[in-house]
């Protein structure tokens, strides 16, 4: 560590800690802002993982969840964050292996005319590459072994909720030319915010449950590893209920699972995620309506065999 004594870092990270997290109103979308001293918890659920930005540096430490000893800390230049990833407060950043570790830059006004991550490699704790991208971008999600790093680029600085999902190569250190999408339906926009996330157990898949946009909600089901994408479109009946940001997404039994305090509302197969299914919760579908979302379901096979 150059510039700081080891004493002095310590004090610097316990204080850091203490302080409140960023708290997010009016201005930039809630995954422009940093996860604060909460930081990250790596898959294993062993150790955190935080980005404390003072003035003009950020001490990036990791520390233990039970008891709080910091095992590793580094300071760095400039201001950078954990990302934020949902409008729960879901905070990402860490691969499934716990070797691969994303920053943001962060940002003096909104939106921002460039857009810096910071990738570091955990086994030697330090800065292994510098991503820079013109425009807003904000992170979505690693694969598991740090390979590919998705993206999330603002189309819009009017509309928030239009964005396209890509895929960056960590080791080649190029974007891909072709944003991810569902190939059903290859040109259909998305649209929404990122309300709640449900992790794969190999770290593979991630659930996104988007909704409060204009368009009608969805999950998002990103393969990291395949580069690949489905959504799975809610019935629009979700989209004006008065809790929809309090929907959490679970996985359970091969399914991924809509539930509204602990009440199931939707449930698809992992395998077959387009296959949506009513749930017997608060709301129970219209017959008519999940008669139909099946008929289009099954036209949308059809057209493609």
């Amino acid at each position: 560590m150059q510039g700081m004594k080891r004493s002095t870092l310590a004090v610097l990270v316990v204080v850091l800690l203490c302080s409140p997290a960023t708290a997010s109103g009016d201005g930039p979308p809630v995954t422009s802002l940093p996860a604060g001293p909460g930081g990250v918890v790596e898959h294993g659920g062993t150790d955190r993982l935080v980005a404390l930005p003072a003035a003009t540096e950020t001490i990036v430490a990791m520390s233990r969840v039970r008891g709080g000893q910091i095992r590793r800390a580094l300071s760095l230049a400039g201001r950078w964050g954990v990302p934020v990833i949902t409008e729960d407060g879901g905070t990402g950043g860490v691969s499934a292996d716990s070797r691969t570790l994303v920053l943001f830059r962060l940002a003096r006004a909104y939106p921002r005319k460039r857009s810096t991550f910071s990738i570091l490699d955990l086994r030697s704790f330090s800065v292994a590459r510098t991503v820079s991208l013109k425009g807003e971008w904000s992170f979505d999600a690693l694969s598991p072994d740090g390979r590919w790093l998705y993206l999330v680029q603002q189309l819009s600085g009017r509309n928030r909720a239009s964005y396209a999902v890509r895929a960056y190569d960590t080791e080649r250190g190029r974007l891909m030319p072709e944003p991810v999408v569902d190939p059903r339906e290859p040109d259909e926009p998305l649209q929404g915010f990122p309300l709640t996330r449900v992790t794969g157990e190999s770290g593979r898949w991630e659930y996104t449950l988007y909704g409060g946009g204009r368009g009608h909600p969805f999950i998002h089901a990103l393969d990291t590893v395949a580069r690949e994408s489905i959504c799975i479109d809610l019935p629009h009946r979700i989209a004006r209920h008065r809790r929809l940001f309090e929907l959490k997404l679970e996985l359970r039994g091969g399914q991924v699972r809509v539930v509204d305090r602990g009440k199931l509302v939707a449930s698809a197969s992992k395998r077959a995620p387009e296959k949506l299914q009513a749930g017997t919760g608060p709301w129970v579908f219209a017959a008519a309506g999940l008669i139909l979302l099946l008929a289009t379901l099954g036209a949308r096979r059809r057209n493609r065999a």
